[in-house]
């Protein structure tokens, strides 16, 4: 594999209390100094990564996060992404300043679309309110926008409800987290956890709804194995790799993929198992806690899924497509293309081939007008 992404992990310290938190154990005081950060992202670009991502710990505390951002894509990163719980993205300035330096993707964490319920995880009144505030701002700027779900015993029933909330919002790359039972997610794991097979018909029912709404390629599970995701087992994260560095504060680094599989273990449904060469296992610290019961082995290969469509939702290709053709009509693929580059909703201006799949899925939806002129298509609104 080439290399990917390089994550820079900027600080621990955050301004929420997550009864979830996986690094609730770390030094809050723990910070990368602005050169060093400098440093790591030059670095990770002369060692051949295409995409940046910075995260803490909460990676909007840091002031100097536009100069970061600006300093990645001098130099020559494509995609600089952020995560972040999305508050200080409330001031619609801060989310100019970081749009204009040149980020170009913002993944967001949520608790679902109750108020209540993501306030009272996040341990702190007003959250979700001002969280909210910042995605709608994103989304407005037409970064390329995710939202992190995380899954818990307080929201795992909503899971459906809430990606249909974000879905409306114009959403369309998903991650469903279950959480590592690290941290206060450990220490909190019997008023926060839920068993995986508890949890997996509502996991199922919010991947339903994405696939039906055309947007299965932009939704995965992390930390959920193919066995409890009946019918959608290839949307397990498990079988990906992630193929990115991570670098802590303290200058350490290490490979998510390597990390990832040296915290699993297999047990005795993975050697009947349709999957077993392919996934790793199910993380040590939630067999410590809840064992493996429940948890069945995929007998064979799961058939392809035929949902019936549901209409009005386009992914993140097809938004990039009708926004390049209101900054300019009648175009041809070239010159699409061309336009795409600046719009970072999505990454996948590559080729015509992409313009054309997406332009017919579109053509089929009545959104876009193919024409033949000259020896090239020329695409225009409907």
């Amino acid at each position: 594999m080439p290399r990917d992404c390089y994550e820079i992990i900027l600080n621990h310290n955050c301004d929420l209390k997550c009864a979830f938190c996986s690094q609730a154990d770390f030094d809050p005081a723990a910070r990368c100094a602005p050169a060093d950060a400098v440093r790591r992202i030059y670095t990770a670009r002369k060692a051949g990564y295409t995409r940046l991502g910075f995260s803490g710990g909460e990676a909007l505390l840091r002031a100097d996060l536009p100069r970061l951002a600006a300093a990645a894509r001098e130099i020559g990163f494509k995609a600089v992404r952020l995560q972040t719980n999305g508050m200080r993205l409330a001031d619609r300035r801060l989310c100019e300043r970081l749009a204009a330096a040149g980020l170009t993707v913002c993944k967001f964490t949520f608790l679902g679309a109750d108020a209540r319920v993501h306030d009272a995880l996040t341990g702190r009144r007003g959250s979700f309110r001002r969280s909210l505030a910042g995605l709608d701002n994103m989304l407005a700027l037409k970064l390329a926008v995710g939202v992190n779900l995380l899954v818990t015993r307080r929201n795992y029933r909503g899971l459906p409800k809430a990606l249909k909330f974000f879905m409306d919002r114009g959403v369309t790359d998903f991650v469903l987290i279950y959480p590592i039972y690290v941290g206060s997610m450990r220490r909190n794991w019997r008023a926060v956890g839920v068993p995986m097979p508890e949890a997996s018909p509502w996991v199922v029912k919010a991947l339903d709804l994405a696939e039906a709404a055309g947007l299965a390629g932009g939704v995965k599970a992390l930390n959920l194995p193919p066995c409890v995701l009946p019918g959608h087992e290839e949307q397990a994260v498990e079988l990906y790799r992630f193929n990115t560095v991570v670098s802590s504060p303290s200058g350490e680094t290490w490979d998510i993929d390597k990390s990832v599989a040296g915290g699993k273990r297999r047990g005795p449904p993975c050697a009947r198992c349709y999957f077993r060469r392919r996934c790793r296992g199910v993380n040590a610290n939630y067999l410590d806690l809840y064992g493996w019961t429940g948890l069945k082995p995929v007998a064979a290969k799961p058939a392809k899924r035929r949902p019936r469509p549901v209409a009005g939702y386009l992914n993140a290709m097809e938004k990039c497509f009708m926004e390049v053709l209101r900054l300019e009509d009648g175009v041809a693929t070239a010159r699409l293309l061309e336009l795409a580059r600046s719009i970072p909703l999505c990454h996948d201006c590559r080729d015509g081939a992409g313009v054309l799949a997406t332009g017919t899925a579109l053509e089929r939806k009545g959104l876009v007008r193919k024409t033949f002129k000259g020896g090239r298509y020329l695409w225009s609104r409907a």
